[in-house]
């Protein structure tokens, strides 16, 4: 027969007092001990292999920075706007919140970020409407018109006025003074012209006696025109109204005019333009080539009538968290990183149009000496825009390139690759949306630099097939609380912000680690 298996190993028990046999004993042991540690350990690795690979990425982390930033902290940024705009009569406004956002912003960057921080002072100005206007027909027949259905005070348009039985003067020509006639002491009323604009007809006619100014809109248009009647790059010590400024529908406009030498006119209006001090706070990065500097901009203001949490408070929390981030975790870019929050957007892009002023054509004013940011003009290669990006009834919106002037063409359609190639990435619906106004990628693009940017909408409606390609609500506009009081947390699309924030993200750090970013950006040969 054979020997059981077990004999030896019985035989080995009751020979303990022989060495050899206890080295036998201990090598078998080790060998066990050593395999079940390899064991652990390849199953370990194993397990973390397929964690990380079920992670929410798609690349497997070649971009990595986008998913270090935190949605969570920046609506902690956002609660922050909010509790700001409720202590300062529910708004960010220049004169309102605004001061207090940027100190906050400010104290953010002192404590978490590593940045230098300038203020750049400047003067803007705050208009105001205190009671609505009126303006009636006094003649056969009396008329009191409608305020914002038949007639608007444009913005800017002029201090506080009570004009009474005033005559029409019917103008033809608007900025040729040889075809004014006689508006002295009489209200002037005109259509636009593409020979100037309405500031510079309404300030000739101020100039020419005349008590106030009527605007008669389009055909096309159904309502009144809000626009501005002020000079767009406007800068302390340009000239603004005095007289009141007006604009009517078309209908109005066409029973006036065909009625003037028979009747007059009353306008009533309560309203004011003060000229304030505000400012914008930049964050200059310390490492990077400042030759090819990146400027990540942001509008930080909101207007009068609300908060601005998505508009701008989505944008600028979004920025200042990327910042924090990647002050964070320790990142050094190849090209140095300047962000921006800029002053007085909502009146007329004046922060962005007075940093571009001072740093391109050495624009100064008593408020910017001493105030020097460590930035030349040519040194800033390209220009990054965030503003709006968590609209509750979003559309993913990339900036065309293709919209700016030829000089920063190529540039800017680069940029627009690089968000694009963000969404392409992860399979998410994007479209593309002009670029030639209403934020403050303008002033960049006007004086020679490349810029884009992402958005998710305002008050423009959403069609049948953009629902279907985006979600949402069909025939209702991206925000509906545009500019107006609900414009808090509540208003905030979390998916939205998240997606558009990390797309600012991805295009900070892959730009800011392009090694020739001016050769990238003159690239017109195919796109990366």
């Amino acid at each position: 027969m054979e020997q059981p298996d077990d004999t030896p190993l019985l035989q080995n028990r009751r020979r303990t007092d022989n060495p050899n046999t206890i080295s036998a004993w201990w090598e078998s042991r080790s060998r066990d001990v050593l395999s079940f540690l390899t064991l652990l350990l390849l199953f370990s690795i194993g397990l973390g292999i397929w964690v990380y690979g079920t992670l929410p990425t798609s690349d497997q982390d070649e971009h990595p920075h986008e998913y270090a930033l935190s949605t969570d902290r920046i609506r902690e940024h956002l609660t922050k706007f909010l509790d700001i705009a409720g202590k300062h009569n529910n708004s960010r406004s220049v004169v309102n919140g605004h001061a207090a956002s940027a100190e906050y912003v400010i104290s953010q960057l002192q404590e978490h970020g590593n940045c230098d921080i300038h203020v750049q002072h400047f003067r803007s100005p705050v208009w105001k409407v205190n009671q609505t206007p009126k303006l009636s027909v006094n003649g056969r027949i009396n008329v009191d018109y409608i305020f914002e259905t038949d007639f608007q005070i444009l913005r800017y348009g002029g201090q506080g006025a009570k004009i009474n039985n005033a005559s029409v003067a019917v103008v033809h020509g608007g900025c040729v003074v040889d075809n004014v006639g006689d508006v002295s002491d009489k209200i002037a009323i005109l259509h636009p012209t593409n020979k100037c604009t309405i500031f510079e007809s309404a300030f000739l006619l101020e100039q020419l006696g005349a008590r106030a100014v009527i605007f008669v809109r389009s055909k096309r248009y159904k309502t009144p025109s809000w626009a501005r009647v002020r000079i767009a790059d406007w800068k302390e010590g340009d000239p603004l109204m005095t007289i009141p400024v007006l604009s009517v529908t078309s209908s109005v406009g066409q029973v006036i005019e065909s009625a003037a030498p028979k009747i007059q006119l009353d306008i009533e209006t309560d309203t004011s333009i003060d000229v304030v001090k505000t400012f914008n706070v930049i964050c200059v990065g310390r490492s990077g080539d400042t030759s090819n500097t990146i400027l990540v901009g942001s509008h930080l203001d909101s207007v009068a009538a609300g908060p601005g949490i998505n508009d701008n408070g989505s944008g600028s929390a979004s920025s200042l968290e990327i910042q924090l981030t990647l002050s964070r975790i320790g990142f050094k870019p190849h090209n140095r990183l300047v962000f921006a929050w800029w002053g007085a957007e909502e009146d007329g892009l004046l922060g962005s149009r007075h940093f571009a002023r001072v740093l391109a054509h050495g624009w100064k004013n008593k408020w910017t000496e001493g105030e020097a940011v460590d930035v030349k003009w040519n040194d800033i290669a390209l220009n990054l825009n965030f503003d709006m990006l968590a609209s509750p009834n979003y559309i993913a919106l990339v900036h065309n390139g293709t919209d700016a002037p030829e000089n920063t063409r190529i540039g800017s359609q680069r940029i627009q690759r690089v968000f694009e190639n963000y969404f392409a990435r992860h399979d998410y619906p994007y479209q593309v949306t002009d670029m030639v106004g209403g934020s403050d990628f303008l002033p960049f693009i006007d004086n020679g630099i490349p810029a884009g940017g992402v958005l998710t909408g305002a008050g423009e409606f959403k069609s049948i097939d953009e629902r279907r390609e985006h979600g949402g609500l069909a025939n209702a506009a991206l925000d509906t609380c545009y500019h107006r009081d609900c414009d808090t947390l509540l208003n905030i699309n979390i998916d939205a912000l998240k997606k558009m924030s990390r797309a600012a993200m991805y295009a900070i750090s892959t730009l800011s680690t392009k090694s020739d970013l001016r050769g990238f950006l003159d690239n017109d040969l195919g796109f990366d």
